[in-house]
C-alpha cells in the first residue's frame, strides 16, 4: 500500500498483473472440491472446471467463467484490490482461456466477449478510470469488439521487430505496422504494442547472436546492436499508442530467455548501468518516452506507416507540428523518399541540426543502421543525451567500478575501467573499516581490469556473511560500494 501511495505522489499509476484464467492443484478453491482419484477438480466444485472444455487454452485447474460462483469471485478479487490497495487497473493473463466453447481459441467467440464486458463493467461501477489490458491474442475481429467497448489489449511485435533490428529484411516479416490501431481498424489507441515481453525472446540476443552483416558492418558487433535497438526505439514509441518495455530491455539485455531454462532465474546485471553505450540507450529511451508524453503531436491519429522495406518511415501530424522519421535497417546504405508533408525548415531531433526542405520527396541517404527524427516545429534537444556512441566522450568517469553478483553466496566479480595509466588501490573492509583483503595495488594500463574476491581475508580464512564494502582509489578519485555477502 506504502509503495503505491508513493507511485501515485510522482504520477505513475499502478497496474496488476493478474492471473483469473487457471489456477493450479494447491489452490484451496481447487482442494476444498477435489477428485483424488482423477487428481482434478471434482465434479461439484463452483469455481473450475473437471477438465478444459479446450485443451488448447488449458493451463493447471480451468476456471469456469460461466459458473455464478467464478463470476462473484472475480468480482470480489478486482474490487478488493481497486478499493483495498488503490491499484489503477489491470492485466489480465491469457483472456483467451475465458471460455468454454471447445475450439482452438482463436476465432470469434460472443460468449468470451460477453464474460470480459460483464466483468469490465463491473469494474468500472467501482473504478470507472481503472485499466483493463487482456493478454488475448485472438482474431481481430474479436479483439476490435473489446478494444471498442474500452479495453486494450496486448500487441506482440517481438518477430517484426526482431527481423528488422537483425537486418533481416527480404522475407516480409521485418513489417511491424501491426503495432498500430489503425491497422487493426480500431476506434482507439488500445494497443499496447512491445517488443520484448517475459515470453518472448530478446532482441539485443538475437542481435549479438544472429544479425545480419555487409562488409566491416556486422550487428553481431555489440556497439552496432546497441545501435540497433536505437534505431528499433524511434520506431517504436514515437508511433501513437500505448507502449509496453520489458524490464532491462532499456539496457540491451542480452540473455536467452531459455537461460537456466524458460523460466529459470536470469542475471540481473546492474553493471550494465556501468557501461556507457549501455547507459546511453537507457537515457535514449527516456529522451523518446518523455518526447512522446510531451507533445500531443504523438497522440494524433492522422498519421501514416511506411515500414514493410527496409527502409521505413512515419509520417505525423497535427495542427501544432509535423513529425517524420525514417530509418535504414537494411546492412548498407541507401535512398528514402521521406514525404515530408511541408516544405520549409525541418528539425533534427537527437543532433539539433536543421534542413531546408525544397522539396518534401527529395531522397536522403542514410548509412546502415542510421535513423533521424525531424519535427517542422523546433524543439528542445535531448539534455541527456551527448552526440551518439561514437562520439561518446571518453573522459566520463561517473562510474568506474561495478560488481556482479551482489548480494553473493560465494564470489563478487569486481570490475574496473581504467582512462589513463595509474596506481589503482582496490580493498575491502568489514563494517567496523577493518580492512579485510588487498586485492590491487599496482599500476594498471588503460582498459578494463577484473578481480576477483573469494570472500576470503588476507591469510585464506573465508570470511562471515555479512555486509562488507571495497574501497576503490584511482589518483584522487575515490569509490565506497557495499557488498553483501550471504
Amino acid at each position: 500500500k506504502k509503495f503505491i501511495d508513493k507511485a501515485h505522489e510522482d504520477g505513475i499509476a499502478v497496474i496488476l498483473d493478474i492471473v483469473l484464467n487457471h489456477s493450479f492443484g494447491q489452490c484451496p478453491f481447487a482442494r476444498m472440491y477435489w477428485d483424488p482419484v482423477n487428481n482434478r477438480p471434482a465434479a461439484n466444485n463452483p469455481w473450475f472446471n473437471q477438465t478444459s472444455p479446450n485443451p488448447y487454452v488449458s493451463y493447471g485447474c480451468d476456471f469456469n467463467h460461466e459458473s455464478l460462483d467464478t463470476k462473484r469471485f472475480v468480482d470480489r478479487v478486482n474490487k478488493y484490490w481497486l478499493t483495498e490497495y488503490n491499484v489503477d487497473g489491470f492485466r489480465f493473463d491469457f483472456t483467451k482461456g475465458f471460455t468454454n466453447k471447445p475450439g482452438d481459441g482463436w476465432a470469434y467467440d460472443a460468449s468470451r466477449i460477453a464474460i470480459l464486458k460483464r466483468m469490465a463493467d463491473k469494474i468500472w461501477q467501482v473504478k470507472p478510470d481503472a485499466y483493463i489490458i487482456l493478454e488475448h491474442f485472438t482474431d481481430n475481429s474479436e479483439e476490435k469488439v473489446l478494444s471498442n467497448y474500452g479495453m486494450m489489449l496486448w500487441g506482440n511485435l517481438n518477430e517484426s521487430y526482431s527481423e528488422a533490428t537483425m537486418g533481416w529484411n527480404d522475407n516480409g516479416k521485418s513489417d511491424f505496422s501491426w503495432i498500430s490501431y489503425k491497422k487493426r481498424g480500431w476506434n482507439d489507441p488500445h494497443v499496447v504494442g512491445y517488443m520484448e515481453s517475459h515470453d518472448e525472446q530478446r532482441l539485443m540476443y538475437k542481435n549479438v547472436n544472429y544479425g545480419n552483416s555487409s562488409g566491416n558492418y556486422s550487428i553481431k558487433d555489440t556497439a552496432t546492436a546497441l545501435k540497433r535497438i536505437e534505431l528499433n526505439a524511434v520506431f517504436f514509441f514515437t508511433i501513437p499508442g500505448p507502449k509496453m518495455i520489458w524490464q532491462f530491455e532499456e539496457l540491451g539485455y542480452d540473455y536467452s530467455i531459455d537461460y537456466n531454462g524458460r523460466t529459470g532465474m536470469k542475471p540481473i546485471r546492474w553493471d550494465y548501468y556501468n557501461d556507457w553505450r549501455r547507459n546511453y540507450l537507457y537515457h535514449f529511451f527516456s529522451a523518446l518516452i518523455n518526447l512522446k508524453k510531451k507533445y500531443k503531436v504523438f497522440e494524433t491519429s492522422n498519421y501514416s506507416l511506411s515500414v514493410s522495406s527496409a527502409l521505413k518511415k512515419i509520417n505525423i501530424s497535427d495542427a501544432s507540428m509535423d513529425v517524420t522519421v525514417i530509418g535504414n535497417f537494411d546492412v548498407n546504405q541507401g535512398l528514402i523518399d521521406p514525404n515530408f508533408q511541408k516544405t520549409g525548415k525541418w528539425y533534427e531531433f537527437f543532433t539539433g541540426d536543421s534542413i531546408n526542405v525544397t522539396n518534401t520527396n527529395a531522397s536522403i541517404e542514410l548509412q546502415a543502421g542510421e535513423y533521424r527524427l525531424y519535427t517542422s516545429k523546433k524543439i528542445e534537444k535531448p539534455s541527456n543525451l551527448n552526440t551518439g556512441i561514437e562520439n561518446h566522450d571518453i573522459n566520463y568517469k561517473s562510474n568506474l567500478s561495478c560488481v556482479y553478483p551482489n548480494p553473493s553466496s560465494g564470489n563478487f566479480n569486481i570490475s574496473i575501467k581504467i582512462f589513463k595509466p595509474d596506481i589503482i588501490k582496490l580493498t575491502i573492509y568489514n563494517i567496523f573499516g577493518q580492512e579485510i583483503k588487498k586485492l590491487n595495488n599496482n599500476r594498471l594500463d588503460i582498459g578494463t581490469h577484473y578481480f576477483l574476491w573469494d570472500c576470503t581475508n588476507e591469510s585464506g580464512e573465508k570470511v562471515k556473511q555479512g555486509v562488507y564494502f571495497y574501497l576503490l582509489q584511482i589518483g584522487n578519485k575515490k569509490e565506497f560500494k557495499k557488498l553483501i555477502l550471504n
